[in-house]
């Protein structure tokens, strides 16, 4: 790659800034199909590098896809840390293409830049907005409920049909994009076998997270931010957090790993022994849950090999008020030793100070 000629961008609506590693100044061409292309067929890059920007970006993209140009797309925080360790204080579109250039150069002679994967475009928009308009309902029903004149009613009403029938026709989309194209389509099914995911949560991980398969269990969580972030300084050590990545993947995953503690499963097995045995707080136990889910998805599309820790058919399951109340009695079937031991130095410690008699020992007899 060091051969091969190299093009920091910044992209804004209307213009690219390009900056490439043998030129030394910026050139700016207009963001549209015809200018982006006359200009890859001129330069003919190695590799191109900019930041996302909310969608202006993917005519550029999309060009390189059909030319076969390899890109990479870099995380806006990662450039602003590399401007604050250059000591950089002005922005300007040319400085921010000069610094994505200067970044990528330096990741590339570290070797710690991969290139980026888009996956399906169209499913991805697809899954998008479906997420839009789900949104967009949960808002307008919270709305209905509270809304006292009728004519903010009937709006309501109709703004929820309309919405409605708009996913209603989403979703056929959706299932027509993914039957139209047969891997896909067995992917889905292979992701449908594990416990927890359904079609939208095989759905939302094939079209935001192409890079299912691709990498190791570790890398997979940290890209999706269900990674926990270490900070220790010292003998202190604050929480471990996480966060970042791809918040519509972990969306549908929090879904699927509630979806699988209700139920008998391997799933519920390990939420359940980190609840109970291990102490975890409900909330943190989930979050492991999830990653693992993600761990077995991500193996489940590396093996093309559908999930095999399914439990038995017929297997009874409780609800889940009973899973709940069942949990809290181990509980509490646990502490109650510890509570008599608890008890008893403390009777011994009354008779000690008092010499004979506790009234400490009378109470907690009448008691029992």
């Amino acid at each position: 790659m060091a051969d091969k000629l190299i093009v920091g961008i910044d992209v804004s609506k209307d213009w690219l800034d390009l900056c490439a590693s043998n030129a030394a100044g910026v050139e700016r061409i207009a963001n549209t199909r015809e200018a982006v292309a006359a200009w890859l067929e001129r330069v003919a890059p190695g590799l191109i590098a900019c930041e996302p920007t909310g969608g202006y970006e993917r005519t550029l993209i999309a060009a390189a896809r059909e030319r076969g140009i390899p890109f990479v797309r870099v995380h806006p925080n990662d450039v602003v840390a590399f401007r604050k360790s250059r000591g950089i204080k002005a922005k300007t579109d040319a400085i921010d293409a000069r610094l994505i250039l200067a970044f990528v150069c330096d990741k590339l002679a570290r070797a710690e830049l991969p290139t980026s994967l888009i996956g399906d475009e169209r499913l991805r928009a697809l899954a998008a907005r479906r997420r839009q308009l789900v949104d967009a309902l949960q808002a307008e029903g919270c709305r209905l409920g509270v809304a006292a004149l009728p004519a903010v009613h009937a709006s309501l009403e109709a703004v929820i049909a309309v919405l409605r029938h708009s996913l209603e026709a989403l979703e056929a989309e959706l299932a027509d994009a993914i039957a139209a194209h047969p891997q896909t389509a067995e992917l889905a099914k292979l992701l449908q076998t594990i416990f927890g995911i359904g079609p939208v949560a095989a759905i939302t991980l094939i079209a935001d997270l192409p890079e299912l398969g691709l990498l190791s269990a570790k890398q997979i969580a940290a890209l999706v931010g269900l990674a926990p972030h270490t900070k220790r300084s010292g003998k202190t050590r604050y929480r471990e957090t996480t966060g970042h990545g791809r918040p519509g993947v972990r969306r549908v995953l929090f879904n699927a790993a509630r979806a699988a503690v209700r139920h008998p499963s391997l799933f519920k097995d390990f939420y359940d022994r980190l609840v109970t045995d291990n102490r975890r707080p409900g909330k943190v136990a989930l979050t492991a849950v999830m990653r693992k889910i993600l761990i077995t998805a991500n193996a489940v599309a590396r093996d093309r090999q559908p999930w095999r820790g399914r439990p038995a058919a017929g297997t009874p399951c409780r609800p889940h008020a009973e899973q709940t109340a069942h949990r809290a009695g181990r509980v509490k079937a646990a502490a109650a030793p510890r509570a008599v031991a608890r008890s008893a130095s403390l009777c011994v410690g009354h008779v000690r100070q008092f010499g004979g008699e506790s009234p400490l020992c009378n109470l907690m007899e009448v008691k029992h």
